[in-house]
């Protein structure tokens, strides 16, 4: 009953606050022009919709700080804030000023590092690939490495896959919903459950009251505010609360929940390197973007199958949590082979996009822009 109400709560107030944090954006001057290089809207949209996820979040939290005798303000509550703060500021300025790449990784190098630090929360075990039941120590250095390369590179994640009206908000939701089901499995759920079960379940509150105006046609954007808090406050709630303790099934559980954000990010970074370009420079290679031009599927079929796949995925991984190390084998097998023919699928040579590229006399890489 408190997960469910803190949702609702979440939800309500989200939604709620649309009204005002549009009139912000526009007062403010907070606007998406679009690119006809990479966007796929045709006219200016308001961004700072992130600040309504924001809010609905925020409040929920504070409610159970105040009213829910379990919820405390211990460690793990005050990094996560106090990363969260440094990644709202960044978000903000980056939606009004469109910050460069570079400032933007500075904080949110800076918001890890305080999460890291102030929290205690970090990846410290890794699974032992040869036999997959038991566990690495890692060094202190290389875990500390190793959790402020997980949170910032989920943090873009979520912003790369900010393409298509709807689609981080509601993979955002399923997210956390999934991390949700994750950390109710266990049997002290009620007594250990309380944090990571709250946290997520006022991010999915608060990114589900958003959808209804951010869904195609989307009546105002997240920008980097938003997108930046979902995969911020993801990537460091999977290292807290019950979420941590699934021993060696602690790393696969939310690669697997993220898989998507994860598999498109990897997807983007790879062919930026592989063609020798900017990690920053974006391009109109993103999944989403090839479902749309080189297979035809309009908008909102895109994200409805994305949706499908991103939920598929977190039935995986609380199948994973709640059987153990039992089907981990066929689990992971199955899935290595759907992703490769997905990515084969999707990335196969379109003769929509060389027939684009014979009719504009440009290569594919000249028509990318700085993200």
């Amino acid at each position: 009953m408190t997960f469910l109400l803190t949702f609702l709560v979440s939800l309500a107030v989200s939604a709620a606050v649309y009204p005002l944090v549009k009139r912000l954006a526009f007062f403010s001057n907070a606007l998406s022009v679009p690119s006809k290089d990479r966007h796929v809207h045709s006219k200016p949209i308001p961004l700072l919709g992130g600040l309504s996820i924001i809010i609905g979040f925020i409040v929920s939290i504070i409610l159970n700080y105040l009213f829910n005798k379990s919820f405390v303000a211990d460690r793990e509550l005050i990094g996560l804030m106090s990363g969260l703060l440094i990644i709202i500021v960044m978000g903000i300025l980056d939606d009004i000023l469109e910050l460069k790449p570079l400032y933007k990784l500075l904080f949110q190098i800076a918001a890890a590092v305080a999460a890291i630090l102030i929290s205690g929360s970090r990846i410290e075990f890794l699974t032992n690939p040869n036999t997959l039941t038991s566990l690495i120590l890692l060094n202190p250095i290389v875990s500390f490495l190793m959790t402020l390369f997980w949170i910032v590179a989920l943090t873009n994640a979520f912003n790369i896959i900010d393409g298509l009206d709807g689609l981080a908000a509601g993979i955002g939701t399923i997210s956390a919903l999934t991390l949700l089901a994750v950390s109710l499995l266990r049997p002290d759920a009620e007594l250990l459950g309380s944090y990571a079960g709250i946290i997520t379940a006022a991010l999915a509150g608060a990114c589900l009251g958003f959808l209804p105006v951010n869904f195609n046609p989307a009546k105002i954007f997240m920008g980097e505010s938003g997108s930046a808090f979902i995969g911020f406050t993801l990537a460091v709630v999977s290292m807290q609360g019950t979420l941590k303790s699934y021993t060696a099934l602690s790393i696969f559980i939310p690669v697997i929940a993220f898989g998507l954000p994860i598999l498109d990010t990897f997807l983007a970074f790879s062919r930026r390197i592989i063609k020798r370009q900017p990690i920053s420079q974006g391009d109109r290679q993103h999944i989403h973007h090839k479902l749309i031009d080189d297979i035809g599927f309009s908008q909102k079929t895109t994200v409805i199958i994305l949706y499908v796949a991103s939920i598929l995925l977190g039935l995986l991984s609380i199948l994973l949590a709640g059987t153990g190390m039992k089907n981990i084998g066929i689990l992971l097998i199955s899935l290595a082979i759907v992703t490769i023919i997905v990515i084969a699928f999707i990335y196969r040579p379109s003769s929509k996009s060389q027939d684009k590229n014979k009719d504009t006399g440009k290569k594919p890489e000249e028509e990318d822009i700085i993200e």
